[in-house]
């Protein structure tokens, strides 16, 4: 009887809100039948099946509305139930003989959607991705077809999106990423050409949602590293998908840096990264290549503060120190301890096909065929294990010893107790100190009866019946006490006196100069160096006084950069002296009279020497210059002629009413020279009776015999 003819038709997957509505019970019946029926179709001799395939229509809608429920999370109520886990097993199985024993296979099967529901499916399993990478290398063409169909309505949605109306071109661009990370010939048909790309890439500008923009930069980002990840990589076409990007984004203009596509990419992912690494192993490296990749990481650095990145970076392993408390999975025996984490997963992997396996089996078989997953996939597909595994327990599971039944664990060495008691105990180690030599006033004995320790602190002689007598007959250490006291006095001189600074260099002109300057003390600059650098100054004030002027066009001539070479100053500075002569006329004098008395050298090294004299109220030594001696010494003074008057209105004494301001001016209101108008004024005192008031006080001082208060 041929298999056809006694298995009946499997019923599609329901939808889900059809499956919400039947019992579980129900639900239960439901999936174990699948699985019965499932499990005679994989089990089905490969003569026989290829000719019940050909026929049997049933069983692709099955799998193709299987697959297509499987993009929802919420396929079946319980997706880790063991029964589950058989069916998406012996669906895996069976699409396998139908896309690679079955000729011709079903067009459903190689459907996209179909593609991108087992890779939803079966998530990071790698023996889906030999599966599809052999479907592609058999039915590359057909694949391509549903492909390209897709890519074009893609196309015509995203022209055509508008965010407010539902789209499912967010989802079908969702499954194409999908498909195109577990199958990089997907990824490389999408992004052939430019017309998906420039799609793309209009779309990101026009939309500002960031949802929308991840879908976009996921499927591009999937799209680019495809050319990378395919058995023959593609760097050419790579290479002219992203300088048309770049041409989109306008890198290298001076335009104002906005998010784009092309900086998403490469900012918020490690596309940059990889292909430096493909570049950097490239047997026949391209020049356009290596500068194509240095423009974008400038351009990454410009677009950086734009973007976050979504990978983020692996964070380093913390190394255990063993430094915390212990906890009852550490009393468990080595033996438990030895299964590395690594191996679990690789347990996982085969038992997600496999669920009825233990992991004790599976344990087994990957000590045989040295921990590869794949190959015991296929030996077990193929049911060509080796004779000693298959007579051992299937359902075999790793041992979990319990901690109840181990012996409790002792964090101290083993100790004898008879050997405690008859031993000794060995005296405490003396500590040690650096600073156990030093005397401590507050710990020193009040004793004078311990000779062993001569620095005791004591009150009153430490020898009562000690005597000068005795002290002096006692010849034991005479001549080591004779020799400290000739020692001592080898270094006093009494013939030493004290420095006399009578005559000293500012006194008596510089003439003589007796002092000598340390050896460390660092050498000083000349005497004359700034009286020299007053005289460059000088002369150029006298020869071009529009050099010292403060604007910008004299600050860059050539004549003030010569002066500022040969000063040493900066333009503030030489501005600044320029000012303080113009104001001070005493000052253009001395410098005058240097420059005459010895021929600009002449007097260069004479130093000037300040008045002794105590002038009330005169700091800079400028007494002569005719403000008098009374002009600034209390606040509020002031006037036109230097007088002694307080405030407005106060008494003074000059040609001025005393003011409010600090020190009175150059010139009283009339423009005339103060120290001209005192000189009248003293030549006139006789005149006006103020000779007479001076002698008649005179006489009367000297009636009271100098005693007027």
């Amino acid at each position: 009887m041929a298999v056809e003819e006694g298995l009946p038709p499997l019923a599609p997957v329901p939808p889900p809100e059809v499956q919400r509505n039947i019992p579980p019970a129900e639900w239960e019946l439901y999936i174990d039948a699948w699985i019965m029926l499932l499990s005679l179709r994989v089990e089905a001799p490969a003569s026989q099946f290829r000719e019940y395939a050909a026929s049997d229509e049933s069983t692709v809608t099955f799998l193709t509305s299987f697959y297509r429920q499987s993009i929802n999370s919420s396929l079946f109520r319980s997706p880790t139930a063991p029964n589950t886990r058989s069916v998406r097993k012996l669906c895996f199985l069976l699409t396998r003989r139908f896309l690679l024993e079955v000729s011709p296979t079903p067009p459903e099967l190689l459907d996209w959607r179909v593609l991108a529901g087992m890779c939803c499916c079966y998530p990071s399993s790698s023996a889906l991705k030999r599966l599809l990478a052999d479907a592609w290398d058999k039915h590359e063409d057909a694949i391509t077809s549903s492909l390209e169909k897709a890519k074009v309505q893609a196309i015509r949605d995203l022209s055509s999106l508008n965010l407010s109306k539902p789209s499912g071109v967010l989802v079908d661009l969702r499954l194409l990423t999908i498909l195109s990370s577990a199958l990089p010939g997907c990824g490389q048909v999408l992004m052939a050409g430019s017309d998906f790309l420039d799609t793309v890439v209009d779309a990101y500008q026009a939309h500002k949602r960031e949802d929308v923009r991840k879908v976009l930069v996921a499927n591009v980002y999937v799209g680019l590293c495809s050319f990378l990840k395919s058995s023959k990589p593609n760097l050419s076409s790579l290479l002219d998908q992203l300088y048309g990007m770049k041409a989109s984004a306008g890198v290298g203009t001076s335009t104002k840096k906005e998010p784009t596509l092309l900086s998403e990419v490469i900012c918020s992912t490690d596309f940059l990264g990889r292909l430096d690494r493909h570049l950097s192993t490239d047997v026949h490296p391209q020049k356009r290549g290596q500068d194509l990749l240095a423009s974008l990481r400038a351009y990454q650095a410009e677009t950086q503060h734009l973007h976050r990145r979504y990978q983020k970076p692996r964070k380093r392993a913390v190394i255990n120190k063993g430094k915390g408390r212990a906890t009852e999975d550490d009393l468990l025996p080595k033996a438990a301890e030895d299964l590395h984490i690594h191996k679990m997963s690789l347990i996982t992997q085969v038992q997600d096909l496999f669920p009825d396996l233990g992991t004790g089996y599976i344990a087994r078989l990957l000590d045989h065929y040295n921990d590869d997953p794949e190959t015991i996939v296929a030996h077990l597909l193929d049911d060509s294990l080796a004779p000693e595994l298959q007579t051992l327990d299937k359902s075999e599971s790793l041992p979990t010893p319990s901690p109840a039944t181990t012996s409790h664990h002792d964090p101290f060495p083993p100790r004898s107790p008879t050997l405690t008691n008859t031993t000794t105990t060995a005296p405490p180690p003396q500590r040690k100190n650096i600073f156990d030599t030093e005397i401590d006033l507050a710990e020193l004995a009040r004793s004078d009866t311990d000779p062993n320790h001569p620095q005791t602190l004591r009150f009153g002689r430490a020898n009562p019946t000690l005597t000068a007598d005795s002290l002096l007959s006692d010849r034991t250490n005479h001549a080591a006490q004779k020799a400290a006291i000739m020692s001592a006095l080898a270094t006093f001189d009494s013939d030493d006196d004290e420095r006399d600074d009578t005559y000293d260099v500012t006194d008596v002109g510089g003439t003589v100069d007796t002092t000598v300057a340390a050896e460390d003390e660092p050498k000083q600059s000349a005497p004359g160096a700034a009286e020299e650098t007053e005289l460059t100054l000088y002369r150029a004030y006298k020869s071009n006084p529009a050099l010292f002027a403060r604007d910008s066009a004299t600050r860059r001539a050539q004549p003030r950069a010569a002066l500022k070479r040969e000063t040493g100053m900066t333009d503030e500075a030489i501005e600044g002296w320029a000012v303080m002569v113009a104001r001070d006329p005493k000052r253009l004098r001395r410098l005058e009279d240097l420059v005459l008395d010895g021929n600009d050298r002449g007097g260069v090294n004479q130093p000037v020497l300040v008045p002794t004299a105590y002038r009330r109220g005169v700091e800079d030594g400028d007494a002569e210059d005719g403000s008098g001696g009374e002009m600034s010494s209390r606040g509020g003074r002031g006037g036109g002629g230097g007088g002694r008057g307080r405030g407005r209105g106060g008494r003074g004494r000059g040609g001025g009413r005393g003011g409010a301001g600090g020190a009175g001016a150059v010139t009283d209101s009339s423009g005339q020279n103060p120290a001209a108008a005192r000189q009248r004024k003293e030549e006139n005192k006789a005149s006006r009776a103020n000779h007479n008031r001076r002698q008649q006080r005179a006489k009367k001082v000297a009636r009271a015999g100098g005693m007027v208060g």
